[in-house]
Order: C-alpha cells, then structure tokens, then sequence
C-alpha cells in the first residue's frame, strides 16, 4: 500500500530522514512516536504529496484514497455552516452531487426526449452511486461525528468563523473520520480535545476498517489503537512489532545491547590505541603501527552509535513541599457565574482538599474545569459559597498561559531572576539544571525554546518558592511522550497535594487518587474517592448526572463494558504488581539466604587459609599459592556481601525483613 525506499529529507541545515525504507501495509494501525521536531509530521507531508523528497522514493498505491488531519487550520470558507462544512468530506460523494445538479439543470433544457432519456438514465445511475455510498446518510453521520467531538445541536448551522481554532480542528477531525478513506493520517488528534471526546475518538477509530497511521503523545490512543510502533528519531525511523507498551519496553532492551555493543568496541578500540602509542616510535613495527592505525579510522567509521534519550525523562524535579495543615482547602456550596446568575459555570461544590491527596478534575470543554481551579487558586472571585485555604497552604498556579507569556527576548536566566529577585544565581542555576536548562541552556532566549521547553521552563519558575498545593491546568500541552512520562513520576513521587486538570487519560489514569467531575451549564458536580477506572465504572450509574456530564447530543465516554473493563483493569494490574512484589520478595529473600551461606563458607575457608599461611612448615612457592586463595577468597566475600547488602536494601523497599 505504502513504501519509503530510501527516502531522505533535510529543513536547512537538519537531516530529518536519512535513507529511510519503510513499508506499511493494507490494515496495519501504526502509531508514530518520536521527540518533538524529530520529522513524524513531515512523514506524513512526504505521503500526502505535501513535499517532496530530496532523494528516494514514497510509493503509495495507485488510487489510494487519503485522509489527513494536520495540526494547523487549514483553509476553509469560514462562513459555510459547521454541518455543511462536515457534510463535503467525501469527495466521491461531492462529485456525484455536483454531477447531478449539472445534469438536472441540463434536463430542463432537453429539447428532444431522446435527450430527456439519456439524461434520466445517467440521474438514475447517479442516484444509485449516490445510495450505495451512503450519501442519504451522510448528513446524520456527519451530526453524530460532531456530537460526539462536542458540537451541540445549536452549534450545526453556525459558520466556521464563529468558532474558535481548537473547535474548527475539530470539524476537520469530524470530516477526515467521515470521509472513510483508505487511508488515516492523523496528527495529534486528541489535541483540543476533552476527554468525553478523546474516548469516542477511540471508539470511532477502533471501528475504522482502513489502514492508521497515528501521530499522537496520547499513549491511551496509542496503546487502544495501534499494533505497530514507528519510532522517528535522528534521522530514522525503527518499527516495532507491538503498541506502545511492547515499543517502550522493546526500545529498553535493544538499547542495553547497543550499549553493551559500543562499550565493547570501545574497549577494543582502547586496545589498538595503546599498541600504537607504545610502538609508534619503533622502526621494527611500522608496518603493524600503520595497519593497527588504519583499522582505528575502520573502527571509528563502523562504530555504533546510541542515540541519546529524550531530556524530558530528567527535567522534572519537583521540590519537597514546605510543611502544611492536613486539610489544605475546603469548598461550600461554591459557585461561579460571569453575569451575576444567569447562568452557571459550576455550581455547588462542596468538599475538602487533604494533605497529599492528588485530585484530577475532569469534564467537557466549556464545564468551567479552569474556571474551578482560577477561584481555588484566589485569581477569581466565587459568585456564592466560600473556598478556604488551610494553615500554611501555599498554593502554586499553572495554566497553559503560563508557559506563553513569558517575555520572548528574556533568557530563562532572566525570567527566573524576575520570578525570584532574591534568589542567588547558583540557586537558580540548580533549579533550571533539574528541568533541562543545565550550562548554555539556561542563557537560551524564551522566543526559541519549544513549547515543552516552556512548560518546563514555567514549572521551574513556579518551584522557585516550593508550593504545597499544586494547581495544574493541562500541564502536558507540549510535551512529548518522554516528558509526560517524567512529569507523571515525578508528580506520583510529589509529598505535596495535586489539584489538576488533563484530557491525558493515561496521565490522569496514572497521578489521579481521586475524580472531581463537572458537568457543563452548572449542571452538577460529582466526587469520586477512586481513579480513572473507578470513575467510569460508578459515574454512569447515576444517570441524570451521566447525561449531563456527556453533553445533550454526545454520546457516553465509553459503553457499560468498556467502563467496567477499564475499572477492572485497573484492579487487575494491581493485584498484578501486589503479585510481581510478592514473588520478588521470595526471590530476594532467596538470593538473601544463598549469600549468607556462600559468606559462611568462605568466612571458614578464609580462616583456613589464614592458618595454613602462617605455618612455618610452608615452602616459598606453597606460601604464594596459598596466598593466592586466600586473596580470591577474600575479593569474592567482599562481592557477596556487597550482594547480600543490595538484597536486603530491596527487601525492604519491597516491605519484607
């Protein structure tokens, strides 16, 4: 269906694909993973006929039929209703339409009725096209598409003007979907979206016969969706037989063995090198010097080359949080308006914060998510009921915003100082270096750092005075999957207490202790003392508020099922790392009892040998014989207690001993 053979492209001075083969076949769902900047997007332009290669070639089947979501807006005529935009994706369908208003209008010129005729057979060709594409459907498919990405009813026949860009990237998403191509390009679909509409994207796509390729960070979409991995990294591109969980693990292990590699030839290397340093000088071993130096440019030419991991696995380093009352905040009956009461963003919120506790709070777009956290964080007002901070809460506040209005011509350096006026350089200096701004880094213009490069940025300036109570409103917009990854560690290891608001599900899924749900209009407010998996397994079966929740015209998250699946998949890995722990205990607590036998015995041989050295019957060439043991003896109990300590360090951290 679709091959690269060879293919390099360059932007400037960058090698972003370097004589990369690549083939994808009919129904493969391929996830497309790699850092920001790495090429994956213009993949998919060198597929689309966006661009052109700069050598190679991208073979893609004759009469293949595209579809492809690009992060930017595209162009479009913004005054065409939203429904009527939707309804234009299928470009067959579009040519039968045209075709037949062409005919139509022709008909009521016909003179003759051998013409009539002829024009009344082809209409009824055209129609029967037109039925067996689905065409007579299309517009009710096209108004479910846009229900379930969060459109209401009210929104069909506005013109696209009226929307917002995020909204208007998801009237594409609706068109590529309905255009049922051959084949899928989506780039970071679930950007934009909340997460009612991220789990029908997933259903959608699951139910999509065509062939998938995946741009995304969203590693719930790349796990649910996708069978293959495609790793985009300097310049290559690596497949992986598996989703994202077989890749991430995959990748770990061909690593250790290039790293293993390299060290091997390094050591070699390191071997030739010193013959030739100790004869250089040597008229005698010329001829070998020069060959050994030959095959050092050989080895140097053929050496293999480990890529660098990503910097976001490091660059989160949350700080220890100052010290606080067990109830850090308390809610009642806290409700916000912007006009005074006539219509709600969220109304009747009461509850409590305690210490530690790690909260995401969840709802569509528009259910007043930020608005919650902007009055819990004191930059908004409540329009009734009251929010009160418990003694010493020190609240700490980041928005999406944060991480763009930063002065673009300040360095980080700069940005820091202005943050901090009283904060030492060499402090601030260590801050920075714990979120990847270490030497050089940290003289970097704001105006040239990526959008994760910022969010990082702005996470270190929030740390600059440690909060205890965290404010996050989408604190993974930007980052890629290796830094998402290290902001989840580094917030699931944080002692303080986390408020937060994400559509990431595997991100939620992975910090959240806890749900607050809100539905949109101030239609209610729910709290759930368990996970993800717990809040889809209990918020449908309080149906009123499940409604509300969902939105009028979307359809629910996921089914009953696929509620109760995630719910028990949750307890399943549970029980199964409750499991993995036990059986790794045992093995510790065997490797424990081995080593204290093995230090037993040589304890005893070693005060054998000891005896045996000092006897005074003992010829020179037994003495060093003897001491010889006696030296192995003593490194290899030096190695099993070293081994016994690391053993019993892991018991118990695994909670046994």
């Amino acid at each position: 269906m679709l091959e690269f053979r060879q293919v390099s492209k360059r932007h400037g001075a960058q090698v972003v694909l370097d004589a990369v083969s690549l083939r994808v076949s009919a129904g493969e769902r391929v996830g497309i993973v790699g850092p920001n900047g790495a090429g994956k997007s213009t993949l998919f332009e060198l597929i689309a006929g966006g661009m052109a290669p700069d050598s190679g070639t991208v073979a893609v089947h004759p009469g293949l039929r595209i579809g492809w979501l690009q992060q930017q807006v595209p162009t479009a005529d913004l005054e065409v209703p939203l429904l009527r935009h939707a309804v234009t994706a299928a470009p067959d369908l579009e040519e039968i339409r045209a075709e037949t208003a062409r005919l139509e209008a022709e008909a009521e010129r016909a003179d003759g009725d051998g013409d009539a005729q002829r024009l009344l057979r082809r209409l009824g060709e055209l129609q029967a096209a037109f039925e067996a594409a689905g065409g007579y459907g299309q517009e009710a498919r096209a108004a479910s598409a846009l229900a379930g990405l969060g459109f209401r009813e009210r929104d069909m026949q506005r013109p696209l003007r009226d929307f917002s860009g995020g909204w208007r990237m998801r009237a594409e998403l609706a068109r590529a979907l309905l255009a049922e191509p051959d084949l899928l390009l989506l780039d970071e679909p679930s950007n934009y979206l909340d997460l009612p509409a991220v789990e029908w994207l997933r259903r959608r796509l699951e139910a999509f016969r065509g062939t998938l390729l995946l741009i995304s960070h969203d590693r719930y979409l790349l796990e649910s969706l996708t069978t293959i991995t495609c790793e985009v990294a300097g310049g290559a591109v690596t497949r992986y037989p598996g989703p994202y969980s077989f890749y991430a693990a995959e990748r770990g292990k061909r690593r250790e063995v290039l790293l293993a590699r390299q060290a091997a030839e390094d050591r070699r290397r390191a071997q030739v090198q010193r013959f030739v340093d100790r004869f250089r000088a040597k008229s005698s071993l010329s001829t070998r010097v020069q060959n050994k130096i030959k095959l050092l440019e050989r080895m140097d030419e053929a050496r293999t080359v480990v890529e660098p991991l990503a910097r976001g696995r490091s660059a989160f380093r949350l700080a220890a949080p100052p010290h606080c009352g067990e109830e850090v905040m308390r809610w009642e009956g806290l409700g916000f308006s912007y006009d005074g009461g006539q219509r709600w963003i969220f109304r009747g919120i009461s509850g409590d914060l305690h210490k530690g506790e790690k909260i995401a709070v969840v709802g569509p777009n528009g259910a007043g998510k930020t608005t919650f956290l902007r009055v819990v964080a004191g930059m908004l007002r409540a329009t009734e009921g009251t929010c009160r901070a418990g003694h010493l809460v020190r609240p700490g506040y980041q928005s999406q915003e944060s991480a763009e209005t930063m002065p673009p011509l300040f360095s980080c350096l700069e940005v820091m100082k202005a943050a901090g006026p009283d904060a030492a350089e060499s402090e601030i200096r260590t801050l920075l270096g714990g979120f990847g701004f270490t030497g050089e880094a940290a003289e970097k213009r704001v105006g040239v750092l990526s959008g994760g490069e910022r969010i990082r940025l702005a996470f270190a300036r929030l740390l600059l005075r440690p909060p205890n109570l965290l404010l996050l409103d989408e604190p993974t917009t930007h980052l890629d999957v290796e830094s998402r990854e290290a902001l989840q560690d580094a917030l699931k290891a944080y002692a303080g207490t986390v408020l937060f608001v994400s559509h990431d599900v595997e991100f939620v899924r992975a910090v959240a202790q806890g749900i607050l749900a809100i539905a949109p209009d101030g239609a209610g407010v729910r709290r759930y003392p368990g996970g993800y998996g717990y809040f889809l397994e209990k918020a449908p079966l309080d149906a009123e508020f499940w409604r509300a929740f969902c939105g009028n015209a979307a359809p629910p998250p996921t089914s009953a099922e696929a509620q109760a699946g995630a719910a028990k998949a949750d307890r399943r890995a549970a029980l199964a790392d409750r499991k993995a722990a036990k059986n790794e205990l045992k093995k510790v607590e065997a490797a424990i009892a081995a080593a204290e036998t093995a230090i037993a015995e040589l304890e005893e041989r070693i005060g054998g040998l000891q005896m045996e050295l000092g006897s005074p019957s003992l010829s020179p060439s037994d003495r060093k014989a003897v001491a010889g043991r006696l030296k192995e003896a003593q490194a290899e109990l030096e190695a099993q207690n070293r081994a016994w300590e690391a053993a019993v360090e892991r018991q118990e951290e695994l909670g046994g001993g």
